[in-house]
């Protein structure tokens, strides 16, 4: 009953994102003359041959969740404030073929409320594994009539995962590899784009050190994957707004760590599926060289939490968990 109500919320929420991906089609009346140009600002955008393309974004990010016990009562509340700075850099290879490397550095600030009152304030900081992307546009519509990508990507473990305590910050990285193949779909007009995007991720082994006891827990590898879909509407040759729905599944993993007794405890992690809505305001502050944005991104999480198959007493649950993200970008090109 649970999974049949995270769906439901899913696809309703699903549904509310490609409504407002498609509305200003109904408001505006738009130019739909195919157009095969690359602008800057476009969700299909790639850089043609020779050219450096970069990206710059600051987002804030506020996240509320709960976390109940097997009987489903609260245990505790979590605020999470984050500031997060993010890189990107591609290089079109060719103007089919580019190359892109993209890394973060993020400042968590965490406040743990227990069920029974009092507060914990933790901290974790610094930079996530660097992800390397492979795009090929196998056909591009200044032949065909539309545009069709293959991606490959993958982000090595270079940074340990630590969590925070009150006393010792914690980092931000996942500690494990991720490896992921995707396609993409856009059509691009005067006026307006259809982009879509699936992926499958690979999700290596991981281990997170608990600073707090110092227990490694192991997390065995799963799959995910993501369904993107995003629409550009060009009010003018400068005012662009991108409106989009994603949806993310996660396969349950299967995890141990040893206790202060040396005893192997074994258990599910159930990693919540999640539902993004985005809008992005666009500004070409100079024509196909340098863009503003404005984004604005709220994520849904389905309920998620761990299972002990052989201590049922200690599973948890979370449950009410969103994240509003306000974010500013900028993109830029250099040949």
């Amino acid at each position: 009953m649970r999974h049949q109500n995270d769906f439901i919320r899913s696809l309703r929420r699903i549904v509310l994102g490609l409504a407002l991906a498609f509305l200003p089609i109904k408001v505006l009346a738009f130019d739909l003359t195919l157009d095969a140009s690359r602008v800057l600002s476009d969700p299909a955008y790639l850089p043609l041959g020779a050219q450096l393309f970069c990206a710059t974004e600051y987002s804030y990010g506020n996240t509320n969740l709960n976390t109940n016990n097997y009987k489903g009562a609260l245990l505790s509340s979590n605020n999470t404030v984050s500031s997060t700075i993010n890189q990107l850099l591609e290089y079109g290879i060719t103007s089919d073929f580019a190359f892109r490397v993209s890394g973060f550095f993020q400042l968590l600030a965490g406040t743990n409320t227990p069920a029974s009152g009092g507060s914990t304030l933790t901290t974790s900081d610094g930079w996530g594994d660097p992800t390397f992307e492979l795009n090929w546009r196998v056909l591009d519509q200044k032949e065909h009539s539309f545009n069709w990508d293959l991606i490959g990507s993958c982000a090595p473990s270079l940074i340990s995962a630590e969590s925070a305590t009150p006393d010792e910050n914690g980092t931000v990285a996942r500690g494990g590899s991720t490896e992921a193949l995707g396609t993409a779909l856009s059509l691009k007009t005067k006026s307006f784009t259809v982009y879509g995007e699936f992926n499958t991720f690979y999700l290596g082994d991981r281990n997170v050190l608990n600073q707090s006891n110092n227990i490694t827990t192991t997390y065995d590898s799963s799959w995910q994957y993501d369904l993107y879909f995003t629409t550009q509407t060009r009010f003018t040759d400068s005012l662009s707004l991108n409106a989009g729905v994603s949806q993310t599944f996660n396969q349950t993993a299967a995890a141990s760590f040893t206790n202060a007794n040396g005893k192997l405890i074994s258990f599910s992690s159930l990693p919540e599926d999640i539902t993004t809505v985005i809008a992005a305001l666009n500004f070409e502050v100079t024509p196909n060289r340098f863009v503003a944005s404005l984004v604005y991104t709220h994520q849904f999480f389905g309920n998620g939490g761990n299972s002990f198959a052989a201590f049922p007493k200690t599973d948890t649950t979370i449950t009410d968990h969103e994240t509003d993200l306000y974010s500013a970008d900028v993109r830029y090109v250099f040949n």
